[in-house]
Protein backbone atom coordinates (compact mmCIF):
# COMPACT_ATOMS: atom_id res chain seq x y z
CA UNK A 1 0.00 0.00 0.00
CA UNK A 2 3.16 2.39 -0.02
CA UNK A 3 3.46 4.42 -3.47
CA UNK A 4 6.73 5.16 -2.47
CA UNK A 5 7.57 1.76 -2.94
CA UNK A 6 6.07 1.16 -6.19
CA UNK A 7 7.29 4.23 -7.63
CA UNK A 8 10.87 3.35 -6.86
CA UNK A 9 9.70 -0.60 -8.36
CA UNK A 10 8.93 1.12 -11.72
CA UNK A 11 12.04 3.78 -11.61
CA UNK A 12 14.28 0.49 -11.02
CA UNK A 13 12.24 -0.77 -14.32
CA UNK A 14 12.32 2.06 -16.67
CA UNK A 15 15.44 3.82 -15.93
CA UNK A 16 17.96 1.01 -16.28
CA UNK A 17 16.40 0.24 -19.74
CA UNK A 18 16.94 4.35 -20.42
CA UNK A 19 20.25 4.11 -19.62
CA UNK A 20 20.85 1.13 -22.05
CA UNK A 21 19.38 2.91 -24.69
CA UNK A 22 21.88 5.96 -24.20
CA UNK A 23 24.60 4.28 -24.69
CA UNK A 24 22.97 2.26 -27.73
CA UNK A 25 22.99 6.18 -29.29
CA UNK A 26 26.26 6.75 -27.89
CA UNK A 27 27.76 3.76 -29.69
CA UNK A 28 25.60 4.54 -33.10
CA UNK A 29 25.43 8.13 -33.59
CA UNK A 30 27.63 9.93 -36.17
CA UNK A 31 27.93 13.88 -36.17
CA UNK A 32 30.31 13.86 -38.94
CA UNK A 33 27.96 14.93 -41.86
CA UNK A 34 24.85 16.30 -39.25
CA UNK A 35 23.19 13.89 -37.13
CA UNK A 36 22.82 10.16 -38.76
CA UNK A 37 22.90 6.59 -36.93
CA UNK A 38 25.63 3.46 -38.32
CA UNK A 39 24.66 -0.29 -37.33
CA UNK A 40 25.92 -0.97 -33.93
CA UNK A 41 29.24 -2.99 -34.00
CA UNK A 42 30.51 -3.77 -30.76
CA UNK A 43 33.49 -6.03 -29.45
CA UNK A 44 32.69 -9.02 -26.95
CA UNK A 45 35.01 -6.95 -24.55
CA UNK A 46 32.82 -3.78 -25.08
CA UNK A 47 29.36 -6.07 -24.68
CA UNK A 48 31.29 -7.38 -21.31
CA UNK A 49 32.22 -4.13 -19.74
CA UNK A 50 28.57 -2.42 -20.74
CA UNK A 51 26.36 -5.27 -19.05
CA UNK A 52 28.77 -4.53 -16.04
CA UNK A 53 28.46 -1.13 -16.54
CA UNK A 54 24.49 -0.84 -16.53
CA UNK A 55 24.07 -4.22 -14.39
CA UNK A 56 25.91 -2.28 -11.31
CA UNK A 57 23.79 1.37 -11.84
CA UNK A 58 22.02 -0.22 -9.12
CA UNK A 59 24.59 0.64 -6.40
CA UNK A 60 25.15 4.12 -7.39
CA UNK A 61 21.39 4.75 -7.95
CA UNK A 62 19.43 2.95 -5.40
CA UNK A 63 20.92 3.91 -2.03
CA UNK A 64 19.63 7.75 -1.65
CA UNK A 65 16.28 6.09 -2.29
CA UNK A 66 16.63 2.80 0.34
CA UNK A 67 17.85 5.33 2.82
CA UNK A 68 14.67 7.88 2.23
CA UNK A 69 12.13 5.28 2.03
CA UNK A 70 13.77 3.20 5.23
CA UNK A 71 13.95 6.45 7.37
CA UNK A 72 10.24 7.31 5.89
CA UNK A 73 8.49 4.32 6.45
CA UNK A 74 10.28 3.05 9.89
CA UNK A 75 9.51 6.42 11.03
CA UNK A 76 5.64 6.47 10.10
CA UNK A 77 5.75 3.34 11.55
CA UNK A 78 6.99 5.02 15.29
CA UNK A 79 4.78 8.14 14.76
CA UNK A 80 2.05 6.68 14.49
CA UNK A 81 2.52 4.33 17.54
CA UNK A 82 2.88 1.21 15.68
CA UNK A 83 5.95 0.07 16.60
CA UNK A 84 4.64 0.62 20.56
CA UNK A 85 1.78 -1.05 20.03
CA UNK A 86 3.30 -4.28 19.09
CA UNK A 87 5.75 -3.86 22.01
CA UNK A 88 2.41 -3.40 24.24
CA UNK A 89 0.93 -6.30 22.63
CA UNK A 90 3.41 -8.66 23.83
CA UNK A 91 6.05 -8.61 21.10
CA UNK A 92 9.46 -8.33 22.07
CA UNK A 93 12.17 -5.78 21.12
CA UNK A 94 14.84 -7.64 19.89
CA UNK A 95 11.45 -8.83 17.15
CA UNK A 96 10.13 -5.62 16.39
CA UNK A 97 13.68 -4.62 15.42
CA UNK A 98 15.19 -7.68 13.22
CA UNK A 99 11.64 -7.27 11.31
CA UNK A 100 11.98 -3.93 10.59
CA UNK A 101 15.12 -4.87 9.75
CA UNK A 102 15.46 -7.90 7.64
CA UNK A 103 11.80 -6.30 6.00
CA UNK A 104 14.07 -2.95 4.59
CA UNK A 105 16.63 -5.34 3.94
CA UNK A 106 14.11 -7.65 1.39
CA UNK A 107 13.01 -4.90 -0.13
CA UNK A 108 16.88 -3.21 -1.04
CA UNK A 109 17.57 -6.97 -2.39
CA UNK A 110 14.09 -6.64 -4.36
CA UNK A 111 14.73 -3.09 -6.16
CA UNK A 112 18.17 -3.83 -6.53
CA UNK A 113 17.25 -7.69 -8.51
CA UNK A 114 14.76 -5.79 -10.41
CA UNK A 115 17.11 -2.84 -11.62
CA UNK A 116 19.16 -5.85 -12.78
CA UNK A 117 16.78 -7.92 -14.78
CA UNK A 118 15.75 -4.56 -16.08
CA UNK A 119 19.17 -4.17 -16.88
CA UNK A 120 19.73 -7.16 -19.13
CA UNK A 121 16.22 -7.05 -20.85
CA UNK A 122 17.36 -3.20 -21.95
CA UNK A 123 21.01 -4.47 -23.33
CA UNK A 124 18.54 -6.98 -25.50
CA UNK A 125 15.93 -4.60 -26.78
CA UNK A 126 18.80 -2.49 -27.43
CA UNK A 127 20.96 -5.10 -29.11
CA UNK A 128 23.61 -4.98 -27.18
CA UNK A 129 23.49 -7.99 -25.50
CA UNK A 130 24.18 -9.43 -22.44
CA UNK A 131 27.51 -11.01 -21.71
CA UNK A 132 28.10 -12.60 -17.75
CA UNK A 133 31.50 -13.78 -18.49
CA UNK A 134 30.28 -17.60 -18.25
CA UNK A 135 28.04 -16.68 -14.91
CA UNK A 136 31.43 -15.22 -13.01
CA UNK A 137 29.55 -11.66 -13.02
CA UNK A 138 26.84 -13.02 -10.90
CA UNK A 139 29.56 -13.78 -8.41
CA UNK A 140 30.82 -10.19 -8.02
CA UNK A 141 26.88 -8.65 -8.38
CA UNK A 142 26.25 -10.97 -5.74
CA UNK A 143 29.38 -9.37 -3.79
CA UNK A 144 28.34 -6.04 -4.40
CA UNK A 145 24.55 -6.35 -3.48
CA UNK A 146 25.65 -7.72 -0.13
CA UNK A 147 27.58 -4.71 0.27
CA UNK A 148 24.33 -2.34 -0.40
CA UNK A 149 22.50 -4.91 1.98
CA UNK A 150 24.98 -3.24 4.79
CA UNK A 151 23.56 0.12 3.83
CA UNK A 152 20.13 -0.71 4.38
CA UNK A 153 20.92 -2.44 7.35
CA UNK A 154 22.31 0.75 8.70
CA UNK A 155 19.40 2.88 6.98
CA UNK A 156 16.78 0.93 9.79
CA UNK A 157 19.89 0.84 12.44
CA UNK A 158 19.19 4.72 12.23
CA UNK A 159 15.68 5.11 11.51
CA UNK A 160 15.01 3.03 14.66
CA UNK A 161 17.22 4.85 17.43
CA UNK A 162 15.51 8.35 16.82
CA UNK A 163 12.19 9.43 17.86
CA UNK A 164 12.09 12.10 15.28
CA UNK A 165 11.38 11.09 11.85
CA UNK A 166 13.51 14.00 10.09
CA UNK A 167 17.28 13.18 12.03
CA UNK A 168 17.71 9.45 10.19
CA UNK A 169 16.68 10.88 7.36
CA UNK A 170 19.24 13.78 6.99
CA UNK A 171 21.48 11.85 8.32
CA UNK A 172 21.34 8.60 5.52
CA UNK A 173 20.64 11.51 2.96
CA UNK A 174 23.96 12.50 4.00
CA UNK A 175 25.74 9.55 4.25
CA UNK A 176 24.60 8.86 0.50
CA UNK A 177 26.03 11.99 -0.46
CA UNK A 178 29.40 11.95 1.15
CA UNK A 179 29.31 7.87 0.62
CA UNK A 180 30.10 7.78 -2.81
CA UNK A 181 33.61 10.98 -2.62
CA UNK A 182 34.30 8.63 0.49
CA UNK A 183 34.74 5.28 -1.44
CA UNK A 184 36.77 7.13 -4.32
CA UNK A 185 39.34 8.54 -1.89
CA UNK A 186 39.40 5.72 0.23
CA UNK A 187 39.78 3.20 -2.79
CA UNK A 188 43.04 5.43 -4.00
CA UNK A 189 44.72 3.91 -0.89
CA UNK A 190 44.57 0.44 -1.67
CA UNK A 191 47.75 -1.05 -2.41
CA UNK A 192 49.09 -3.22 -0.20
CA UNK A 193 52.50 -2.85 1.30
CA UNK A 194 53.34 -6.54 -0.25
CA UNK A 195 52.50 -4.93 -3.98
CA UNK A 196 54.64 -2.03 -3.06
CA UNK A 197 57.42 -3.58 -2.04
CA UNK A 198 57.07 -5.67 -5.18
CA UNK A 199 56.99 -2.76 -7.37
CA UNK A 200 60.09 -1.42 -5.92
CA UNK A 201 62.22 -4.31 -6.27
CA UNK A 202 61.10 -4.44 -10.03
CA UNK A 203 62.21 -1.09 -10.70
CA UNK A 204 65.44 -1.34 -9.09
CA UNK A 205 66.57 -4.89 -11.13
CA UNK A 206 64.94 -2.99 -14.01
CA UNK A 207 67.18 -0.22 -13.62
CA UNK A 208 69.98 -2.08 -12.57
CA UNK A 209 70.37 -4.51 -15.70
CA UNK A 210 69.76 -1.19 -17.51
CA UNK A 211 73.28 0.31 -16.08
CA UNK A 212 74.86 -2.63 -17.35
CA UNK A 213 73.67 -2.35 -20.18
CA UNK A 214 75.14 1.17 -20.01
CA UNK A 215 71.45 2.90 -20.63
CA UNK A 216 71.84 4.95 -17.06
CA UNK A 217 74.62 5.98 -15.38
CA UNK A 218 75.02 5.07 -11.68
CA UNK A 219 73.85 8.89 -10.47
CA UNK A 220 70.55 8.66 -12.61
CA UNK A 221 70.19 4.76 -11.65
CA UNK A 222 69.99 5.99 -8.10
CA UNK A 223 67.76 9.46 -8.86
CA UNK A 224 65.09 6.60 -10.23
CA UNK A 225 65.20 4.16 -7.66
CA UNK A 226 64.45 6.85 -5.12
CA UNK A 227 61.93 8.31 -7.54
CA UNK A 228 60.01 4.49 -7.33
CA UNK A 229 59.97 3.45 -3.83
CA UNK A 230 57.49 1.63 -2.14
CA UNK A 231 56.35 4.03 -0.21
CA UNK A 232 55.82 7.01 -3.06
CA UNK A 233 53.94 3.90 -5.56
CA UNK A 234 51.12 3.72 -2.49
CA UNK A 235 50.42 6.95 -2.10
CA UNK A 236 52.73 8.58 0.92
CA UNK A 237 52.38 9.11 4.31
CA UNK A 238 48.42 9.82 3.92
CA UNK A 239 48.47 5.20 2.96
CA UNK A 240 48.71 4.83 6.40
CA UNK A 241 45.60 7.17 7.33
CA UNK A 242 43.38 5.42 4.64
CA UNK A 243 44.43 2.08 3.94
CA UNK A 244 43.68 1.02 7.72
CA UNK A 245 40.00 2.13 6.39
CA UNK A 246 40.26 0.51 3.45
CA UNK A 247 41.64 -2.56 4.88
CA UNK A 248 38.56 -2.34 7.51
CA UNK A 249 35.73 -1.81 5.65
CA UNK A 250 33.73 -2.06 2.01
CA UNK A 251 34.49 2.16 1.28
CA UNK A 252 37.39 0.37 -1.81
CA UNK A 253 34.53 -1.52 -3.12
CA UNK A 254 33.97 1.03 -5.73
CA UNK A 255 37.12 1.08 -7.33
CA UNK A 256 38.25 -2.40 -6.33
CA UNK A 257 34.85 -3.37 -8.65
CA UNK A 258 35.15 -1.18 -11.40
CA UNK A 259 31.62 0.83 -10.01
CA UNK A 260 30.36 3.90 -11.36
CA UNK A 261 32.63 7.06 -9.07
CA UNK A 262 31.32 10.14 -7.64
CA UNK A 263 31.40 11.79 -11.08
CA UNK A 264 29.11 9.20 -12.81
CA UNK A 265 32.09 7.85 -14.59
CA UNK A 266 33.50 3.81 -14.75
CA UNK A 267 36.88 4.23 -13.50
CA UNK A 268 38.17 2.29 -16.41
CA UNK A 269 36.78 0.91 -19.91
CA UNK A 270 37.17 -2.86 -19.51
CA UNK A 271 35.86 -5.61 -17.45
CA UNK A 272 39.06 -6.97 -15.39
CA UNK A 273 39.25 -10.84 -15.03
CA UNK A 274 42.09 -10.06 -12.00
CA UNK A 275 42.00 -8.22 -9.54
CA UNK A 276 45.74 -6.32 -10.35
CA UNK A 277 47.58 -2.83 -8.99
CA UNK A 278 49.91 -3.32 -12.35
CA UNK A 279 47.79 -0.40 -14.16
CA UNK A 280 48.39 1.66 -11.55
CA UNK A 281 51.80 0.92 -10.94
CA UNK A 282 52.36 1.32 -14.89
CA UNK A 283 51.50 4.86 -14.71
CA UNK A 284 53.76 5.01 -11.67
CA UNK A 285 56.44 4.51 -13.42
CA UNK A 286 55.63 6.44 -17.07
CA UNK A 287 55.49 9.74 -14.86
CA UNK A 288 59.07 9.34 -13.88
CA UNK A 289 59.90 8.42 -17.20
CA UNK A 290 60.54 4.33 -16.85
CA UNK A 291 58.67 2.28 -19.04
CA UNK A 292 57.85 -0.91 -17.39
CA UNK A 293 56.77 -4.90 -18.90
CA UNK A 294 53.40 -4.33 -16.95
CA UNK A 295 52.27 -8.15 -17.71
CA UNK A 296 56.03 -9.02 -16.08
CA UNK A 297 55.06 -6.93 -12.56
CA UNK A 298 51.58 -8.29 -12.80
CA UNK A 299 53.31 -11.37 -11.78
CA UNK A 300 54.98 -10.21 -8.63
CA UNK A 301 54.04 -11.32 -5.01
CA UNK A 302 50.99 -8.88 -4.33
CA UNK A 303 50.69 -7.45 -7.12
CA UNK A 304 47.24 -9.40 -8.25
CA UNK A 305 44.82 -11.49 -6.62
CA UNK A 306 41.76 -13.66 -8.38
CA UNK A 307 38.40 -11.65 -8.17
CA UNK A 308 37.22 -14.69 -5.97
CA UNK A 309 38.98 -14.14 -3.45
CA UNK A 310 37.90 -9.92 -3.38
CA UNK A 311 34.74 -11.42 -3.26
CA UNK A 312 35.29 -13.38 -0.15
CA UNK A 313 37.24 -10.54 1.14
CA UNK A 314 33.96 -8.14 0.90
CA UNK A 315 31.61 -10.59 1.65
CA UNK A 316 33.29 -11.14 5.13
CA UNK A 317 33.68 -7.57 6.03
CA UNK A 318 29.75 -6.79 5.09
CA UNK A 319 28.98 -9.89 7.47
CA UNK A 320 31.21 -8.56 10.45
CA UNK A 321 30.04 -4.71 10.12
CA UNK A 322 26.00 -6.25 9.45
CA UNK A 323 26.89 -8.06 12.93
CA UNK A 324 28.19 -4.11 14.11
CA UNK A 325 25.80 -2.23 12.87
CA UNK A 326 22.45 -4.34 13.60
CA UNK A 327 23.63 -5.01 16.70
CA UNK A 328 24.47 -1.38 18.02
CA UNK A 329 21.32 0.09 16.46
CA UNK A 330 19.27 -2.73 19.00
CA UNK A 331 21.08 -1.83 21.47
CA UNK A 332 20.27 1.88 21.30
CA UNK A 333 16.91 0.99 20.44
CA UNK A 334 16.76 -1.50 23.55
CA UNK A 335 17.00 1.43 25.58
CA UNK A 336 14.71 4.02 23.63
CA UNK A 337 11.30 5.11 25.40
CA UNK A 338 8.78 4.18 23.34
CA UNK A 339 5.99 5.21 25.51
Amino acid sequence: MNKFFWVLSIYCIVWPIIVAAFYKLAYTIDLSEGISFTELNITAEQRRFLTWLILTGFFSDLPKFVALFTCLYVGKDQGDGFIRNKIISGHSRLSVFMSNNIAQMLVCAFWSVLYMCSGMLGLLITKFGVDLNGGEMLRRLGTVLVALLVMSALFTSLSLSFRNRAAPVVFAIIFTIMGSTVCTAVGMFAMTKKASDSYESFIAELVDSQVNDVAFTEEIADQIKKQNTSESVRGGKVWYVFHPVYQATCAGIQRDFNLINAIGLPSSTSYPEEYTFAGDMEIAAGSTGIGINRAELAKRDGVTTSYGSKCLEYIAKSVIWYVVITGGGYFIFRKRDLF
